[in-house]
Parts: C-alpha cells; sequence; structure tokens
C-alpha cells in the first residue's frame, strides 16, 4: 500500500532531503555491524538508503510506492549511485540475497493499518532475514489523552530550484479507532503565481501499545527483542514517544 502521489512525493523530497544526524547515526551504527547485505523496505525517497549507500554499505531498497522509487533513482543519479530498488508490498517482500539487517526507520511501519496486514508483514521480514539477522523497526507510540473530534490546519511551502511553488496544507483528527490518526493532506503546486495542480490524501498512521507490539513480533517468529530509545542504543523509557524496537531472527 502506498498514499504518495506525485506532488506528495516530490515535496517530501525537497522537505525531507537528508534523514536527521541522530536518526542516520544510529541506523548506520547497526549496519556496520551487519554481517552481509542490508535492505530497507518502505526505503521512501533514499534520505536513509542513499547515504549508507554513499558510506560504502551493501544495501537495496523497496517501496510500494512507484513515485517514491522514481524520486529515489533522480537524486540517486544526481550523487553519483545506482541504488538496487524494487517496487514491493512488505508482505510480499522478496529480497534476492537474504540480509543481515532490515530497518523501517521514521515510523513508516505504522502506514500498515489492518491486524492481518501488519501479521503478515512482519512474518515476512522474518523470512527473509538471514539466520541470526536483525530487524529494526521504528513505532509510533499510543499516548494517553481524550481522542478530538477535529483539528486546525496547517501548513508551509518548498521552493523548487525553477522557482515553482508547492504548498502542503494539513489538518490532522484523532477521532475513529484510538490508535489510528489520520490527517488530511493537501498538495498545491504554484507557477508564477498560479495554482497549476492539486493533490488531496488521506493519510492514517497506527501507533502502538508497546507490550503489543512486542507480542507481534514474539507472534511472528523474532527473540532477543528490545524497545530501543530513539535514536539511542539504551532501552526506551516511559516518557519516549515512539520507539524503535530491535528483533532478531533465530540462528540456523
Amino acid at each position: 500500500m502506498s498514499p504518495y502521489g506525485a506532488l506528495s512525493t516530490e515535496f517530501y523530497a525537497l522537505d525531507k532531503p537528508e534523514a536527521p544526524p541522530d536518526a542516520f547515526d544510529f541506523y548506520e551504527s547497526f549496519a556496520r555491524e551487519a554481517r552481509g547485505p542490508i535492505h530497507e523496505p518502505m526505503c521512501g525517497t533514499g534520505r536513509y538508503l542513499l547515504g549508507l549507500l554513499e558510506h560504502g554499505l551493501d544495501i537495496s531498497g523497496s517501496d510500494a510506492s512507484a513515485h517514491m522509487l522514481d524520486a529515489c533513482r533522480v537524486v540517486a543519479h544526481q550523487r553519483g549511485l545506482a541504488p538496487e530498488l524494487s517496487q514491493q508490498s512488505l508482505e510480499a517482500l522478496h529480497c534476492a540475497r537474504p540480509p543481515s539487517l532490515v530497518f523501517i526507520p521514521s515510523g513508516s511501519f505504522g502506514l500498515l493499518l489492518d491486524d492481518a496486514l501488519v501479521k503478515a508483514a512482519l512474518r515476512r521480514v522474518y523470512e527473509v532475514l538471514a539466520p541470526g539477522g536483525r530487524f529494526l523497526v521504528e513505532a509510533e507510540k499510543l499516548l494517553a489523552g481524550p481522542a478530538e473530534p477535529s483539528g486546525v490546519w496547517g501548513g508551509r511551502w518548498v521552493d523548487r530550484a525553477d522557482g515553482a511553488r508547492l504548498v502542503f496544507s494539513w489538518l490532522v483528527q484523532y477521532s475513529g479507532a484510538p490508535n489510528i490518526t489520520t490527517s488530511l493532506h493537501r498538495y498545491e503546486l504554484l507557477e508564477g503565481g498560479k495554482l497549476v495542480a492539486t493533490e488531496l490524501e488521506e493519510l492514517r498512521v497506527r501507533s502502538y501499545v508497546p507490550e503489543d507490539f512486542r507480542a507481534l513480533l514474539e507472534a511472528a517468529g523474532f527473540r532477543d527483542i528490545e524497545p530501543l530509545k530513539p535514536y539511542e542504543r539504551a532501552l526506551a523509557e516511559e516518557d519516549d514517544d515512539a520507539i524503535v524496537f530491535s528483533a532478531v531472527k533465530a540462528s540456523a
């Protein structure tokens, strides 16, 4: 599944050209310890993947969005890189070589909403990993608080090199399922002060009670499960609003 269209992908690529330094260093530290290839599903525009590739790591990527993969290839070409990319959904993931590390940063896993789909995706990651391989996945933490029936519009814009402007507006609503956040996104492309394209998307993101996510990992077959602070190699604390789970596939 992928909610990303052409304008939202372009905005994402311009607005987030690089991974946050602390997050990148965190994932790179695990990548350097991996004894084999690395795979990043849901790699998007490649802000982690391309940086790791530039640092000499053996990494491939996949994403369900053709728009995201196209954007990744454009950036890769500009940086003189030729990443191995494939269009795949997580629950049907296939890797030509069993990776020693699979990682999904930035809460992207939260785009999977349905219980059956979440379980299938975790099981598939377990199956493609090499024996003894590690899975790192960032999960948004379900926070206590009252549900809100409506929100307030926010927004910002980015400017393209050709002078065009991309405007992003959003409205967040916490109604419906208590662990699903729904956002209405509007993207507008302005050229010469005129509106030339508009794109609307509804983005829904799932959050988790930490113990529930651990149970899902255990049910998929993982062991040595640790909830880590973002982005520190230390155990998560009660007031952390997200958790990076580290889980290992049993050795053969």
